[in-house]
């Protein structure tokens, strides 16, 4: 209860604590120190008392802290400088470890003189951290240059550290807090264990769930139905079952009981997946397999058959041979929705500090760039790791040690700001409903946005179990929609196997591909909201089919089920140019129908004797008569455009209908939309 009621009134001074620490200006370079504590990276390092605390109320031993060369060793100090100059009324200094040990405070003036302003007995707090905060009653005489911090190190024993030094021009009071999203209410998160017929009383970790939050994968480690042979992990004597993939899928909204997918996604060493296609018929795989069982460093990929899994192929990722892996550091994945983007916690020669998170771009076929570092946005000199995409591509779930917290790790939230990968919104702490004082460390949202799957050892049933947590409008990615349909032939309605792909036909131009599944004839897309797409369908012997698909006023997750329509090219054979547009009563094209002008190009240049009808149609508002004209002015504009790009003259005819050959009513706006179009038919192949 002590905990619950600490965690509300943090709750209620974010904003006000957020103000106040804003008034504190934070030292902001390192003049001298005494000595500190050297690593292959950067943690433990002077500069790391520079800027805004890294620990949270919690405090403890952090590596974004500086921490003296060796414990108990005497005297050590640290000066640092700050970016404004001003009289100080107030002191602060995050003593995050080892409190007790600040023994003087010292401030120079702008010619450098140094003052006594501060010297504390030896009173040891209870804590391990302790936050100084120190008034000096009146302000100075002079402006500050500097700051110098004297600490005896033998007050207690072990390794001391500080995270933080600031200076007010008042009685501004630093006091530690989580960062939460101003929206945060805990009461509407409620985390439920997803019960018996997924968990059991071994680790259940990594849940990734699919697309349409119908399918859950996880691993499972020691379980006895697992396919390895038992091993030796750790220090220990005792021998444990290497980790083997799970599913359960939903059946009427109830999860049924998991099953082992078995070989060839199992074999005997750790398996896991971490990300499945929006189709669900591609299993993205932690390292490279080989036919004998074994295992190498690196990511696979299998795809569904009418039999079962295939058997992994690798991936390859650039420059992915410089990792530097000493034993105490694991790789993570996760993969974008379009399949585009591979995120990564790996451990690198460029990391800040532990893992950091990377991305890593499409480059060919299932080949990844050269892993690029996302930057101090996302990147603590702590471990980030578990990184998760959500369906939008902005919105990034991730574990971090090197932030306020509850616990060792925690889940934040950021969300990207430009197309760099770079820039990211300040991470937010998911709240103490999904972190707890354990490490929170895996993290899954479907399409929809509305659940989150994770880890959590707090109430589970043995050891790590898979809960789920309503997510509420702070936390959730940006609305998508799933689109999802048949290709079928316009004349026998039997599937036909076409390459599909969604283009973006306003703004930033933009193309996304998906699988296509033969046997059905099935595709299916996740698209962001907020934009205006074509959807194209296109097969050898086919006129490439585009359906017009309008998200530009899309505000939530919706499933749509759209079938596209190919037809043959043959003599006789009419299409419909869905996505050609003309601005209201102009004659001109409009930009976005210059994709769809181009597929018609391309199919007229690869048969040359091809002859067409281009018939021009209108709505019926406005006079009959000057529609009729209209219409004849659009297709001859659109003719003209094709012989400008090559076609010759003599392989078209236009004719205007106006409004006499409706395809729907014209009592709505949407009808009338069908009712002004453009169609060809194949006079000649």
């Amino acid at each position: 209860m002590k905990r619950a009621i600490g965690l509300i009134i943090l709750l209620i001074l974010g904003s006000e604590i957020g103000a106040m620490a804003q008034r504190i200006h934070w030292a902001s370079k390192v003049l001298q120190v005494s000595s500190e504590t050297k690593t292959e990276d950067l943690s433990y390092r002077a500069i790391q008392a520079l800027g805004t605390p890294n620990t949270g109320p919690s405090m403890g031993d952090s590596k974004a802290a500086w921490q003296p060369a060796q414990p108990d060793s005497g005297e050590e100090f640290l000066k640092v400088a700050f970016d404004t100059l001003m009289p100080v009324r107030q002191i602060t200094i995050v003593e995050n470890y080892g409190a007790g040990c600040v023994h003087q405070v010292w401030l120079s003036d702008e010619k450098g003189d140094e003052k006594l302003v501060f010297s504390s007995p030896a009173v040891i707090p209870a804590s391990q951290g302790k936050v100084w905060s120190i008034d000096l009653k009146t302000p100075t005489a002079y402006r500050v240059s500097a700051l110098t911090v004297v600490m005896n190190t033998t007050r207690r024993p072990g390794y001391s550290q500080i995270d933080a030094i600031g200076i007010a021009p008042d009685t501004t009071t630093f006091i530690p807090t989580i960062h939460l999203s101003k929206k945060y209410n805990a009461q509407k998160f409620v985390k439920e264990n997803l019960g018996e017929v997924i968990n059991s009383k071994v680790n259940e970790l990594t849940p990734i769930i699919s697309a349409d939050g119908k399918t859950l994968y996880f691993t499972r480690w020691d379980h006895p139905e697992n396919k390895g042979e038992a091993i030796k992990e750790g220090d220990d004597d005792i021998k444990r079952k290497p980790q083997d993939i799970w599913v359960s899928q939903q059946l009427n909204g109830v999860w049924q009981k998991a099953q082992n997918v078995g070989a060839p996604l199992n074999n005997k060493d750790h398996n896991s997946l971490f990300s499945i296609s929006a189709d669900s018929r591609t299993a993205y795989l932690m390292n490279e397999y080989d036919e004998t069982g074994g295992m190498h460093l690196g990511i696979s990929y299998s795809r569904k058959t009418p039999t079962g899994w295939s058997f992994p192929s690798p991936m390859k990722i650039d420059n992915f041979d410089i990792l530097r892996q000493d034993g105490r550091y694991t790789t993570e994945f996760t993969l974008s929705a379009d399949e585009r983007i591979l995120l990564m916690s790996v451990y690198r020669a460029d990391s800040r500090g532990g893992r950091d998170l990377y991305v890593s771009f499409l480059k060919g076929p299932r080949r990844w760039s050269t892993p690029k570092n996302l930057g101090p946005d996302i990147n603590t000199v702590e471990e980030e790791g578990s990184p998760f995409l959500a369906a939008d591509g902005k919105t990034l779930y991730f574990s971090s040690k090197g932030r306020p917290g509850y616990g060792d790790y925690d889940i934040f939230i950021s969300r990207r700001l430009d197309d760099t990968w770079q820039h990211w919104s300040e991470p937010e702490n998911l709240g103490p409903v999904i972190n707890t004082p354990s490490d929170d460390v895996f993290f899954s949202v479907p399409a929809s946005g509305e659940f989150a799957y994770l880890s959590s050892s707090e109430n589970s049933f043995g050891k790590e179990d898979i809960f789920r947590v309503r997510l509420n409008e702070a936390n959730k990615p940006e609305p998508v929609v799933i689109v999802s349909g048949n290709v079928l032939h316009s004349v026998t309605k039997k599937p036909v196997n076409a390459k599909v792909f969604a283009q973006v036909l306003q703004g930033e131009k933009d193309s996304i591909q998906t699988e296509f599944n033969p046997a059905t004839g099935e595709y299916k897309f996740i698209l962001p909201t907020k934009k205006l797409y074509g959807l194209n369908a296109a097969k050898e012997g086919f006129y490439p089919v585009a359906e017009e698909l309008d998200l530009r006023n899309e505000k939530r997750y919706r499933e749509i089920r759209k079938n596209l329509f190919l037809t043959p090219i043959e003599e006789g054979a009419k299409i419909t140019m869905n996505t050609v547009y003309f601005e209201q009563s102009q004659p001109e094209v409009d930009s976005s129908s210059f994709a769809e002008l181009r597929r018609l190009i391309q199919v007229m240049k690869e048969h040359p004797t091809m002859k067409i009808l281009m018939e021009g149609h209108t709505d019926n508002q406005g006079d009959f008569n000057a529609n009729i004209v209209l219409s004849q002015q659009r297709v001859e504009h659109v003719k003209s455009y094709l012989v400008f790009k090559g076609i010759a003259a003599d392989r078209i005819t236009c004719k205007g209908y106006g409004s006499s050959r409706p395809i729907a009513s014209n009592y709505s706006e949407e009808n009338r939309r069908k009712n002004r179009r453009v169609e060809f038919t194949i006079l000649a192949k």
